[in-house]
């Protein structure tokens, strides 16, 4: 007996929705809720339900647009690698279209179950979602992965090893012997990373590694964190981020901690507002801008001749410490 193919009003069903909420979900996405879409696509992956407009007027024409999803518009990381992801899709004839998913994982879902109809391709900067979900989500458009290697995807990362290996050795020479991580999202990937990074390097180069966190990775989450260090202060910390890193800075001052003399404090990312706040923050920094523009080339080459490269690509870019005066010479 032939199985009768799920229709718009099983999903309906399913959901507790009226049927012509499920129509305008998959043909208009934004006349719906977030969370409602993510219910009724949750559900017709599950009853199997397909619907055969995107794939027809895929086969026809290319949107010549782009996604890429960022976890927070806010922080100074992202504007300068969306200029370079802006600048080369520009010079490829492609539009840009921004995600900007507030660090929530559920807007982040629903907000990419949407942009895949609306896109030839998605950059992911920072996606906070697992694997599996992720290759789910993202299985009918080209994708590359920036700040996170996902298996079976192209991915552009910084090398954090080598940039954790400079600023714990930077670290030594100015004679700490402890050394506190202070983490960032707990679903972060390149935090995970990170923290990795530092213990075998704190290892190798004979130094105490321990790790605080997660906080947000904002200006108030490195004020939080400093909150909780002072009672137990290490010598030097290393942050998520820059934004950390200087809500650290700015919790040391005013507790009349010396910085960097009782403690030396790292960022990540290299903000332009590292290098004006107290003298400047020392942090590893790596090239955003160069990497959105490699991102992006690899994003069109997977469009637009789908079969050239079999195998995934992985590149990883260089970082460098920058010294300035928020780390320095230890004093009893």
């Amino acid at each position: 007996m032939t199985k009768k193919p799920v229709t718009i009003y099983d999903v309906a069903r399913e959901v507790g929705v009226a049927p012509s909420t499920v129509s305008r979900a998959f043909s208009r996405p934004g006349r719906v809720s977030a969370a409602t879409h993510t219910k009724v696509m949750e559900a017709a992956e599950r009853l199997g339900y397909r619907t055969q407009a995107p794939a027809v007027q895929r086969a026809t024409a290319s949107t010549q647009r782009i996604g890429i999803e960022l976890p927070d518009i806010t922080n100074p990381y992202f504007a300068e690698l969306v200029a370079g992801v802006q600048e080369a899709a520009n010079e490829q004839g492609y539009m840009v279209l921004l995600m900007d998913t507030r660090e929530d994982h559920d807007m982040e879902r629903a907000g990419l179950l949407q942009a895949v109809e609306m896109v030839d391709g998605i950059l992911l900067t920072g996606s906070r979602m697992s694997d599996a979900s992720v290759t789910h989500v993202l299985k009918r458009r080209p994708v590359v992965v920036l700040n996170r290697a996902i298996a079976g995807l192209d991915s552009v990362i910084p090398d954090y090893a080598a940039g954790i290996e400079q600023a714990v050795a930077h670290l030594r020479d100015c004679g700490a012997r402890i050394v506190a991580y202070v983490a960032g999202p707990v679903n972060s990937w390149s935090d995970a990373e990170r923290w990795r990074c530092l213990r075998a390097s704190a290892s190798r180069h004979g130094l105490q590694a321990r790790r605080l966190g997660p906080f947000a990775p904002t200006a108030a989450g490195g004020e939080t964190a400093f909150a909780q260090l002072r009672e137990n202060l290490p010598d030097a910390v290393i942050a998520y981020n820059d934004l950390m890193a200087l809500g650290l800075l700015a919790g040391a001052l005013r507790a009349g901690v010396r910085v960097p003399s009782e403690l030396s404090i790292i960022g990540h990312d290299d903000i332009p507002v590292a290098r004006l706040f107290a003298g400047g923050l020392t942090t590893i920094a790596s090239p955003k801008a160069q990497q959105g523009r490699i991102a992006v080339e690899r994003l069109i080459r997977r469009i637009e001749r789908p079969g050239a490269d079999h195998e995934p690509l992985t590149g990883r870019l260089p970082m460098t410490l920058v010294v300035r005066r928020s780390t320095g010479t230890r004093q009893e």
